[in-house]
């Protein structure tokens, strides 16, 4: 491990088990209102706005009565293991949620203990004064990660009736999102893993009749090794490799089909094109034939049959015209030939 890497040693669950992390449980310490107190002082101290009062009390609440808790069960606890999640909890409970004056979270702890006029005594407040621990942004992800799985694993042993496929499911989900977290904490997850499968396999062991049987079910040895093999990276580049060839077969199946689509569409334009000029040329020379060739033109337009009837009788008229002229000469000459005889 890098000297600035996070160390989860020991968190996991000894420092989540036993412990109410609901804002709005039941608990039954005389040490409650006491905090209730000390967390209004704080809030005032490290905030000049009154939105979301009432959260911001709880949260602070729950954060000292877990310093109590380390505290009373520090023989059987490691404090140093069990303040790093005190110090996760104060940043992503209060200082991720709230706007503060103060912006380290051991400065938040120290602003948060040294309120006076509260009955809690300074070894209780100030459990957690010498393990303070920067918690970067990866671990913080982490940490977030393995207490929800850790929230589920103490429901299912507490409450038996949460022992059920649909609790089991976002279970499942939270182990395998282990996974995706950066490689420099791969070997510290690797190790959280296997703790996690052991209470796993303990589960499928115990969880023997129905409905609970249902759910050790989802627990099986395929998915076991298959989340084990992506955690511990066996199968990364396999399962690279096969992406890669699953992309590339879809480029060639798309641009297959674009060339498809192009050489259909171009087929589809010169036919039409073709069968345009032709039925056109087509029907100019059935016209022509008819209009030249034959009387039966009455399919012509009006205007083009009054046309060639006007024609037609024109030529008529100038024939009588003509034969009229002929034999009006031919009668006046007859005429001249009778009066000179």
């Amino acid at each position: 491990m890098e000297k600035n890497e996070f160390d989860f040693t020991g968190i996991f669950p000894n420092c989540t088990d036993n412990f109410l992390w609901g804002i709005y449980e039941h608990r039954s310490s005389n040490s409650q209102q006491d905090f209730t107190k000390l967390c209004s002082r704080f809030k005032n101290n490290v905030t000049n706005s009154d939105y979301s009062t009432h959260n911001f009390v709880q949260y602070c609440q729950v954060l000292g009565l877990y310093l109590e808790h380390i505290f009373n069960k520090k023989s059987s606890l490691e404090p140093k293991s069990c303040c790093k999640l005190f110090y996760y909890k104060l940043k992503k409970d209060i200082m991720d949620n709230f706007t503060l004056n103060c912006t380290e979270a051991n400065n938040c702890y120290m602003k948060m203990i040294e309120q006076t006029g509260v009955n809690i005594s300074n070894e209780i407040l100030g459990v957690c004064k010498d393990y303070f621990v920067h918690v970067d942004t990866d671990a913080l992800k982490i940490m977030e990660n393995l207490f929800e799985i850790y929230k589920d694993i103490n429901l299912f042993n507490t409450n038996s009736s949460q022992r059920t496929t649909t609790k089991m499911h976002p279970f499942k989900s939270s182990i395998e999102k282990l996974e995706k977290h950066p490689d420099k904490y791969k070997s510290q997850l690797k190790t959280e893993f296997e703790k996690i499968i052991e209470i796993c396999k303990g589960y499928k062991k115990n969880w023997t009749y129905a409905p609970i049987s249902h759910a050790a079910s989802l627990l099986s040895d395929k998915w076991i090794d298959e989340t084990r093999k992506k955690i511990n990276g066996e199968d990364t580049g396999e399962t690279r490799s096969n992406e890669r060839h699953r992309e590339t077969l879809q480029t060639n199946v798309l641009e297959a089909e674009a060339l498809m689509g192009t050489m259909t569409e171009g087929e589809t334009h010169t036919g039409i094109s073709i069968g345009t000029i032709f039925i056109t040329f087509s029907i100019l020379i059935i016209m022509f034939i008819l209009y030249k060739y034959t009387p039966y033109f009455s399919f012509l337009k009006p205007r083009e049959r009054k046309l060639r009837r006007l024609h037609k009788n024109k030529k008529n008229n100038m024939d009588f015209i003509h034969t009229f002229g002929v034999e009006y000469k031919n009668s006046v000459d007859n005429r001249y030939k009778i009066s000179y005889s």
